[in-house]
């Protein structure tokens, strides 16, 4: 049963109304990779650091998932969102904010320039609870208070964690298990880790007859083994992002 959240269906600009939590200078354009097309149309980035956020390539959807810090399983309407072009999204505060202080700055941005209204439900629903395995976690305390967080690492098929927040990691595992994923360990800490999955991952062209390879088991046993962690699945209560409004194209800069 869905339970409303009351209150929260607002512009999403209001909520930063007198706050400061705005961008000093922003810039949103048609990507070029997206204009040329070919394999490279495919390709996103985002890069954020202390004061400035960088997107090449990205789709509306994509913008919204990362200032609202949810995955795209966590968004009730967004498999209906039908958008024309990717975009160069370009944006910097006028202080060395941090990525979730941006995160703010962005859901500003995009009510503004996509006039994105949303609201929060919370849905009971089938979930994985992100957990400490036995023995507890082997993850390495990061030193600085921010960071880039969860980025795939280049040539591998595996993740690395650069002050990194558990809930970041668990955003990225909801992909290959189409499914939300919660941060339920309790660790509020930021962590340094690599997170390599080609060892379980099998080699080589799938024989006739051999079944697929369950992304869960994979990750399963990568988790536990390598970070300390492991996935349960729940049915659970998952806060929902529901999108009101939506333009296709942004207001001019």
């Amino acid at each position: 049963m869905r339970q409303p959240i009351r209150g929260i269906c607002v512009w999403a600009a209001l909520a930063t109304v007198g706050t400061g939590q705005t961008f000093e200078v922003a810039s949103i354009k048609v990507s070029e990779l997206f204009r040329r097309g070919g394999e490279g149309s495919r390709r996103m980035d985002i890069q954020a650091v202390p004061g400035s956020v960088t997107m090449r390539n990205v789709g509306v959807p994509q913008a919204i998932v990362w200032a609202y810090k949810v995955s795209p399983f966590q968004i009730t309407n967004i498999q209906g969102l039908d958008f024309p072009d990717r975009y160069d999204i370009l944006a910097k505060s006028s202080r060395p904010a941090k990525t979730d202080e941006m995160r703010v700055m962005m859901q500003a941005l995009l009510a503004e320039r996509f006039k994105l209204a949303v609201h929060r439900e919370t849905k009971e629903m089938s979930a994985y609870a992100l957990v400490e395995a036995k023995g507890g976690h082997k993850l390495t305390p990061a030193s600085a208070e921010d960071g880039p967080g969860v980025s795939p690492m280049q040539g591998k098929l595996a993740l690395g964690g650069k002050a990194a927040t558990l809930d970041q990691l668990a955003l990225f595992l909801a992909d290959p298990l189409h499914a939300p994923v919660i941060d339920t360990t309790g660790l509020k800490g930021r962590y340094d880790f690599s997170f390599d999955l080609s060892g379980y991952v099998p080699q080589g062209p799938r024989q006739p007859g051999e079944p697929e390879p369950d992304p869960v088991s994979i990750l399963q046993n990568a988790l536990q083994k390598q970070l300390g962690l492991k996935l349960e699945a729940r049915k659970m209560p998952v806060e929902m992002l529901v999108i009101d409004h939506v333009e296709k194209a942004p207001v001019e800069n």
